[in-house]
């Protein structure tokens, strides 16, 4: 097997989230079979055998364990990164590989910087990959609010690029070696002190659910779009316009100049779909629109949408979810 351009799975934190994890590593598997290449996992934190087990499933071909402390910082996992890449057996394949992490605010700085720490080209959120021969990669992106679809090419230097893993591995059955790499010297944590939350309802940091509500919605929905998100484990957010009303914290606001989420579901409640909105949200998420108004730019981009007041469909929806709990 060539070991042009090797595709590298890294995953600092390992554990945190087993199934995106097992999907980062399962498409680190395809893109390789792609390029007729290598496909390695590189993790960092206290792997556990479920942790291998998930490389063997997804067929990788080496699995490069760091044991790390769980409270490590972004510089010092792009430090003890830096140092496993450079480390036989992975070194060899660096200069051409493609980089993946699952996509997240943390990650994504991460990426950033490991790129620059390896005189690399960081690629962004992508989602898409081809290969041209002999080494040449082109990465597919949004750009300009998803209005835009943008193609990036890197000839020579490692790329590193954050995806949204989806799927599951196809279980071949191929021997995945195990390799234990020993930990290195990092810079020091930056002091961090942390603050009281300034409210009770969840974040929307990792929420696989978020319920938004917009300028349409009004004020008085609020209150019926907390209870709702409570009900689907999920988290509220809201507009430029319903944030910029009083309606909810700057730290519930999406969009460009707000938040980037990207759940499984984002149900959207009285939300027109500005491309300034839109920029907000991951191109893989499932949007459910909610709007009285059918014209509504929001209904262009919905895998579902329900022209309707939600006065009257929220209620019945939360009254639906308390019938399925009580059986």
């Amino acid at each position: 097997m060539s070991d042009a351009r090797p595709i590298y799975a890294l995953i600092p934190a390992c554990g945190a989230d087993a199934d995106a994890e097992l999907a980062l590593m399962a498409q680190a598997r395809k893109l390789a079979d792609q390029r007729g290449s290598a496909a390695h996992v590189v993790l960092a934190g206290q792997a556990t055998a479920n942790t291998l087990a998930q490389a063997r499933a997804a067929g990788m071909d080496h699995a490069w364990h760091l044991s790390v402390s769980a409270t490590m910082q972004t510089h010092q996992y792009v430090d003890v990164f830096d140092a496993a890449l450079r480390t036989p057996g992975l070194a060899e394949g660096l200069c051409n590989a493609l980089l993946l992490v699952i996509s997240n605010p943390d990650n994504e700085a991460f990426a950033g910087a490991l790129a620059a720490r390896l005189g690399g080209a960081p690629l962004g959120r992508c989602t898409d990959f081809a290969f041209r021969s002999p080494d040449g990669l082109q990465a597919q992106r949004s750009a300009y609010g998803n209005r835009l679809n943008i193609t990036l090419s890197v000839d020579t230097g490692p790329a590193v690029a954050a995806v949204r893993p989806q799927g599951v591995p196809a279980g071949d059955g191929r021997p995945t070696e195990i390799h234990v790499l020993d930990t290195v010297d990092t810079r020091v944590a930056y002091p961090v002190t942390a603050l009281p939350r300034s409210e009770p309802h969840a974040g929307l940091a990792g929420a696989s659910i978020v319920v938004s509500g917009g300028r349409g919605s009004g004020e008085a929905a609020f209150a019926t779009l907390y209870e709702l998100a409570a009900k689907l484990n999920g988290a509220v957010g809201a507009s430029l316009p319903a944030v910029d009303a009083g309606w909810a914290p700057v730290t519930r606001q999406i969009g460009i100049s707000g938040k980037y989420v990207s759940p499984h579901i984002y149900l959207a409640i009285g939300i027109s779909g500005t491309p300034q909105h839109l920029a907000g949200i991951d191109p893989h998420t499932r949007i459910v629109a909610v709007n009285k108004d059918a014209e509504a730019n929001i209904f262009n981009v919905a895998q579902v949408g329900v022209v309707a007041e939600w006065q009257s469909l929220l209620p019945a929806l939360i009254q639906a979810l308390d019938t399925s709990s009580a059986h």
